[in-house]
């Protein structure tokens, strides 16, 4: 039986008591033991000779077979370790020739001017030599993204299809690596699920299989990943595997100094940027060495050479003005001794290479070992010299604006407020730490600011010229202010602007005054009255000069405005003038009090007219008497108007009174022959004259006698309330008064088929004449019953209500009702009939609305013809 050793060699294994056991394996003693036993075996009878001999050839042939084995074993063992030796010395060689390229990159790496790009596309090209049917690539993350540094063998287009890969489990190879921090082999895209999104992208160029190793940094932090792909669907091999793995750990080391040297050399980039662009003098001062390392700032500000200079503490202390040394370098050595204080910062003067000094502050960051000791202090110098003669500058002029009742604004040359004074705090609102470092427009523009002025002010301030407006502002509260804005640029010896001071004053008060006054003067101008304004002379408030007259005056009056200014308005009067008018006008004038009066004047030509005249004082602040204004309005025609009014008056008076009087004579001289006459008709027993003309004659002439005596007594009626306005009134309890009314016509309202309702609930009393009130509803009541339609029952509703301070009674029904487009401005006339009925008179609603104008109300009416009427009394 044959079996493998463990170094290859095969070996026979041998039956019997030392299975697996060759002679020469034997240890010594044992073989002289078997030599002794065949020995005496050969002393022992002749059978046994026979078994002696057929033993010794058994062992020979043994002995044979087995020198033969041994020879074919050592054989085969040969050409084992042939094979495993290539093997060992392939393996050794393609080290040897990794590590060959591991040093040549590096080397290349270090090579002043080499790119991350050309050193890692050099190295994966010479990887991918070394394995045939091999694609390499590099990707770096940025972010959360991927971005291809090389890949030598694929397409241009290989590397712009896979920028910007997004990361993430199933981002392809890479994408997953680099999310996991792991590596991922995909030996078939295709059906790898990490790739559903993304393997059209590798088959378009023939790549099947992709296996990618995350690129990790001496952080643990992910810096990008190398991926390997091939034409064919594979996997990796234990071999291939460890040798990636050495290829990534020198990507590794390659992009994590390559990086960090990106960053180095655009940090050191930026630092020296930022020292060129700064107007400070940094500087690092090394504790230990006592040395202060100068940025490139320090000569621009201070003058001095840095090389000569020189890094010493004590030229630096040299510089430094006297008087302020000892508290600079004491409070230096306090920073320096204190194992907390972080930072340090002082304002002194510091001497110039030109000997001037410079108002600086030096400002640093304290640093520490682990032990807390201060090690190094890295600051800057400022110098502040300008700001400070500005802020002198600017307390010097503050202690003017401080006292100012002005606004006052001192801003920078970009116009960014630096102080406002207490003044403008009270005039807009803003405090000095709200304006600060702020434009006016930005806080107080607001809508009505014309944008005229303001792009005006813009132009004066780019030319650097002084400049003064009126403008509208808004205080902190919103309100609107009329600010007089004057602003001048403050310039240095060299005319440069070092400041522009504005100067606010409130004038929204004047303004106002000021639209009054224009108001007023258009209205003076424009009136049609003639206007006066006179001053006062001093001591004596009724001797006026005049000073203005309007248009009107000068038309009204015939004068030019050379015969007439200067002089006493008293020139207008004459002898028809009132004398007693006059003196009243004097005394109040001379007391400061206006008056109102109505005198002859005289114009330039002599003639009279009536004038109304209205003499207005005018006062200043102090309350004295300056001026008056005298206002003349023409009522000649006013005047004689009322003077033939009086006379039409008094004639129709006389006419009214000569009326009433023939009226009642009238109507008394009818009485007696018409009682006379109703006595005849009554004797007369028409039941005893036969059928005829004669009786018929007889009728007609009873029944106009009849009405003739109404018509009488209504007249009569009608006389007496308009001879008596001031009627008696009483308060009236309305529902008693319309009840005594239904009482009196009981006979008109028995039929069934009249529904009368009533609402006395909101107004229960009026404060009115009982009988006039009783003549009205009584009117109203039998209208409607006389006038209601045939075609349905009667309804009358009568309710009272309070609306607008006001009380009112409604009278409702749905009777015939009135063509109000038709007979509307004559409904409450006299003798006017709106129906064909027998009984229509056309006196009760004369009579009704007569009562009801007499007690100070009114009655109207709202009515559609065929439905119905509303009259309504106002109390």
């Amino acid at each position: 039986m044959q079996e493998e050793t463990q170094d290859g060699s095969a070996a026979f294994v041998r039956k019997g008591t030392q299975e697996g056991k060759d002679e020469d394996d034997l240890p010594a003693a044992n073989q002289d033991e078997t030599m002794n036993q065949i020995q005496g075996s050969l002393q022992e009878p002749a059978n046994h000779q026979e078994q002696l001999a057929l033993l010794q050839q058994e062992l020979e042939a043994t002995r044979q077979e087995l020198e033969k084995a041994k020879n074919q074993a050592r054989q085969a063992a040969s050409e084992q370790i042939n094979v495993g030796l290539l093997k060992e010395v392939s393996a050794y060689k393609k080290t040897m020739e990794l590590e060959r390229l591991g040093k040549k990159v590096l080397e290349r790496n270090a090579l002043p001017g080499s790119t991350l790009e050309s050193t890692v596309s050099f190295y994966l090209k010479e990887v991918e030599k070394m394995h045939k049917g091999m694609f390499c690539s590099c990707m770096r993350l940025k972010g959360d993204k991927l971005y291809p540094i090389a890949a030598p063998s694929l397409p241009e287009s290989f590397c712009h299809d896979i920028k910007g890969i997004q990361i993430g489990e199933n981002a392809g190879s890479c994408g997953t690596a680099a999310f996991l921090g792991q590596k991922v082999i995909a030996m078939d895209v295709k059906t790898d699920p990490r790739w559903k999104d993304y393997y059209p992208t590798l088959l378009n160029y023939g790549l099947e299989a992709c296996w990618s190793f995350p690129l990790i940094g001496s952080n643990q932090k992910i810096l990008g990943t190398m991926a390997i792909y091939y034409q064919e669907v594979k996997a990796p091999t234990p071999e291939e595997e460890e040798t990636l793995e050495s290829i990534r750990s020198l990507l590794q080391l390659i992009l994590e100094n390559k990086l960090s040297e990106i960053e180095l050399r655009e940090s050191n980039d930026r630092y020296y940027y930022a020292t060129l662009a700064t107007k400070d003098a940094i500087w690092d001062f090394d504790i230990i060495n006592y040395r202060i390392n100068w940025g490139p700032g320090f000569e621009k500000l201070f003058g001095f050479k840095v090389k000569e200079f020189g890094p010493e503490l004590d030229v630096w202390a040299a510089q430094v003005h006297p008087e302020d040394l000892e508290r600079v370098n004491g409070s230096l050595d306090a920073a320096i001794a204190s194992t907390t204080q972080g930072f340090w910062r002082e304002e002194y003067r510091f001497k110039k290479a030109n000997g001037e000094y410079a108002y600086v502050i030096d400002q640093g960051t304290v640093l520490r070992d682990e032990n807390g000791r201060s090690v190094r202090i890295v600051g800057a110098m400022l110098d502040v010299t300008e700001q400070k003669e500005t802020e002198e500058k600017l307390r010097k002029l503050s202690v003017v604006a401080r006292e100012t009742i002005n606004g006052v604004l001192i801003m920078s040359p970009d116009l960014t407020i630096q102080w406002v004074n207490a003044a403008f705090t009270r005039m807009m609102g803003y405090t000095q730490e709200e304006m600060f470092r702020k434009t006016p427009g930005t806080l107080m523009n607001g809508p009505e600011t014309d944008v005229e002025t303001l792009e005006f002010i813009d132009s004066q301030l780019k030319e650097l010229k002084p400049l003064q407006c009126e403008i509208i502002q808004y205080s902190k509260d919103r309100e609107k202010r009329w600010i007089k804005l004057q602003v001048q640029p403050l310039l240095d010896e060299k005319g440069k602007v070092e400041n522009v001071f504005a100067l606010l004053t409130d004038i929204t008060q004047q303004k106002a005054e000021e639209q009054q006054l224009r108001l007023l003067e258009s209205v003076i101008t424009n009136a049609k009255d003639a206007i006066i304004l006179s001053e006062v002379t001093l001591g004596i408030p009724q001797k006026l000069e005049s000073i203005f007259y309007n248009e009107a005056f000068f038309k009204l009056t015939g004068y030019t405005p050379e015969e007439v200014l200067g002089r006493d308005p008293a020139f207008l009067t004459g002898p028809e003038t009132d004398a007693t008018v006059l003196q009243n006008l004097t005394a109040r004038a001379q007391a400061g009090l206006s008056s109102e009066v109505e005198l002859v004047s005289y114009r330039k030509d002599g003639s009279t007219f009536w004038s109304h005249l209205l003499l207005i004082p005018m006062f200043n602040r102090k309350q004295q008497l300056t001026h008056w204004i005298s206002m003349l309005r023409d009522i000649t025609n006013r005047k004689h108007y009322e003077q033939e009014r009086e006379v039409l008056i008094g004639e129709l008076t006389q006419n009214n009174a000569d009326l009433k009087q023939f009226t009642f004579i009238t109507s008394h001289n009818l009485r007696a022959p018409l009682a006379n006459l109703t006595g005849i008709a009554n004797l007369i027993d028409t039941e005893s004259i036969p059928e005829g003309r004669n009786k018929v004659l007889i009728q007609k002439f009873k029944e106009s006698t009849v009405q003739l005596n109404t018509i009488i007594d209504d007249l009569l009626e009608v006389l007496v309330i308009k001879d008596n306005p001031h009627t008696n009134k009483e308060q009236v309890n309305l529902a008693q008064a319309f009840e005594k009314v239904v009482i009196s016509v009981d006979g008109l309202l028995d039929k069934k088929d009249i529904q009368l309702t009533t609402d006395f609930s909101q107004v229960p009393e009026v404060y009115y004449n009982a009988g006039y009130l009783h003549s009205i509803l009584l009117n109203l009541l039998t209208n409607a019953v006389k006038y209601r339609s045939p075609n349905r029952p009667l309804h009358i509703d009568v309710k009272a209500e309070k609306a607008d301070g006001c009380e009112k009674l409604y009278f409702s029904d749905n009777g015939l009702g009135i063509d109000l487009k038709r007979y509307g401005e004559r409904i409450f006339g006299l003798y006017q009939r709106f129906h064909h009925h027998k009984d229509s008179k056309g006196m009760g609603l004369y009579i009704a609305h007569s009562q009801a104008k007499a007690m100070g109300g009114n009655l109207s009416v709202t009515s559609e013809v065929d439905k119905g009427s509303t009259f309504i009394l106002e109390f």
